[in-house]
């Protein structure tokens, strides 16, 4: 199991569910229910590639990588969601 695959699993479920946070938050309808079926699909990948984990494999490669996205993606996700606004959705609610 590769650490680099754990952290970018991880990174985008988290990422994912910051910007559905804001989603939700600017009742962008469409944006939070897209964003929601993105974060299922990412959960189900994630669930399934870390199934081997156990509590003592926090400190290995793939448990520091599965610790580390998280705090990354969320501030990933907080820096992006204007771009997404401006371009993505041109401020469509």
């Amino acid at each position: 199991m590769s650490a680099l695959v754990i952290f970018i699993s991880q990174f985008s479920v988290v990422f994912l569910l910051g910007i559905q946070s804001q989603m939700v938050r600017d009742a962008n309808c469409i944006g939070a229910a897209v964003g929601s079926v993105l974060i299922g699909f990412s959960q189900f990948f994630v669930f399934s590639i870390i199934g081997g984990l156990a509590a003592g494999d926090m400190f290995t490669p793939e448990g520091i990588a599965f610790m580390t996205s998280g705090p990354l993606a969320i501030v990933a996700s907080i820096k992006t969601h204007p771009y997404m606004v401006k371009h993505v959705f041109k401020g469509r609610k």
